[in-house]
């Protein structure tokens, strides 16, 4: 499954393919490529730097809001967003340019993967009639997910027959031999992580060699990974130590799973990637040490202006204050009258609507003035009127093993104890018609 539109991978092809054809060895193509694609990875990776460089500056601050608001995340959220406006910074500005690196390593997956598909062009009906002429011609059988890198081993291998046993296909699309064979290794094929284990097979040299290109290319990534986060100044305030272990781990590890996964040839690639960035890094991370120290200073500047303006303010304001000359501010901001105003406002409504509701008859007492939590049973002056109170005659002479809680309502009423009585099912027209 080809998850990489063609129109992508294309212009990749292209490159990948004529380099192939200008050298004759597929692995040297590789290395160019590898060359090239850091050189294009350049500005990049200078726009990332950019991006992340006012995050890292930010770091202290951000440190501060974290450890001022701990415990309420959302707050913390709310003061960061408001510091990074301030700043004028983007804190996913670095983020962005991180992703085509990835995607160049998703598009040589698929060419590399599939030499025939994305190299020469063909289509699957005339790779199906390849493989038949192939394997009469007693090549090997091809079968498996890369079972493309074989059969364009095999065309190498078998370039004269084929033109003389379908030249209708040799005229019809863009076939040409690739050659696989770098300083003795066929990197068309697969490492076998069991050579550790004595399978070495027929040949030996080549089990081995190709063995070695998967560890060469995991020390690769490992030492990239150090130089490049030794020589960042800006890594150590913007990652965690836990992070940057966990960095080191990760691109290793998955260079040595892709080595014995797919073909040497992408064993090769990431090696020959992982030295040539590392080179173009240290001299990136060089140039923008400069800058970085000079906004740094810039960014200090403007803290420390800022603070001796506060601190003239607060001096002043102490000084009226001992001179008798300052009026105690008693929450008179502009926030805070605007709130105490559509609060009068909206009592002076309620009022309204009440003498509204009065003149036509509807008075409603429980809603007059600003009573917010009048909001269940109406309240009416006149509930009970000048009817008489209710008394309740109390039989004391009950026997003894009725308890306090316990009271006769009359001769013929059953005793109910207060604490088993349900209030839920007491009715208002009960307490009416009594």
């Amino acid at each position: 499954m080809n998850f990489i539109p063609s129109f992508i991978t294309a212009p990749f092809a292209f490159l990948l393919r004529h380099l192939a054809e200008l050298l004759n060895d597929y692995g040297w193509a590789l290395i160019v490529f590898a060359l090239i694609i850091t050189i294009i990875r350049v500005p990049f990776d200078i726009k990332g730097k950019r991006g992340t460089m006012g995050t890292s500056l930010l770091q202290p601050k951000i440190k501060a809001i974290q450890e001022k608001y701990a415990g309420n995340q959302q707050k913390i959220m709310l003061e960061q967003r408001k510091l990074y406006q301030q700043e004028g910074v983007k804190p996913t500005a670095g983020c962005i340019w991180m992703v085509f690196p990835m995607l160049i390593i998703l598009i040589l997956f698929q060419i590399i993967r599939q030499p025939l598909t994305y190299l020469m062009g063909l289509s699957p009906e005339q790779i199906e009639l390849l493989r038949d002429v192939l394997i009469k011609l007693d090549a090997p059988v091809r079968e498996g997910a890369l079972y493309q890198v074989g059969l364009a081993g095999d065309i190498q291998q078998y370039f004269q027959q084929l033109s003389l046993v379908v030249p209708e296909l040799f005229a019809t699309s863009d076939i040409f031999p690739i050659n696989m064979n770098f300083l003795g290794l066929n990197i068309g094929e697969q490492p076998n992580w069991r050579v550790i284990l004595g399978e070495v097979g027929p040949n030996p040299a080549q089990a081995i060699g190709l063995f070695l290109l998967p560890v060469l290319s995991t020390v690769a990534a490992f030492v990239s990974q150090r130089i490049m986060m030794a020589t960042n100044y800006m890594q150590s305030q913007m990652q965690q130590p836990q992070m940057m272990k966990t960095m080191m781990l990760m691109m290793p590890l998955m260079s040595l799973f892709i080595g014995f996964t797919f073909p040497a040839a992408m064993s090769l690639y990431w090696t020959a990637s992982s030295l040539l960035f590392t080179v173009a890094s240290v001299f990136i991370n060089r140039h923008f040490k400069k800058i970085y120290a000079a906004m740094k200073a810039e960014m200090e500047e403007k803290d420390r202006i800022k603070q001796a303006e506060l601190d003239a303010k607060r001096k002043r304001t102490e000084e009226l204050r001992a001179q008798g000359l300052l009026k105690e501010n008693k929450g008179t901001s502009k926030k805070k009258k605007q709130l105490q105003e559509r609060e009068k406002e909206r009592q002076r409504q309620a009022a309204n609507r009440a003498e509204d509701a009065e003149d036509d008859g509807e008075y409603n007492p429980s809603r007059i003035g600003h009573r917010k939590y009048a909001r269940g049973r109406a309240y009416d002056p006149e509930r009970f009127g000048d009817d008489e109170p209710i008394v309740r005659d109390l039989d004391l002479d009950e026997p003894d093993d009725v308890t306090e809680n316990q009271i006769h309502v009359d001769d013929d009423a059953d005793v109910y104890d207060d604490d088993d009585y349900d209030y839920d099912d007491y009715d208002d027209e009960d307490d009416d018609d009594r």
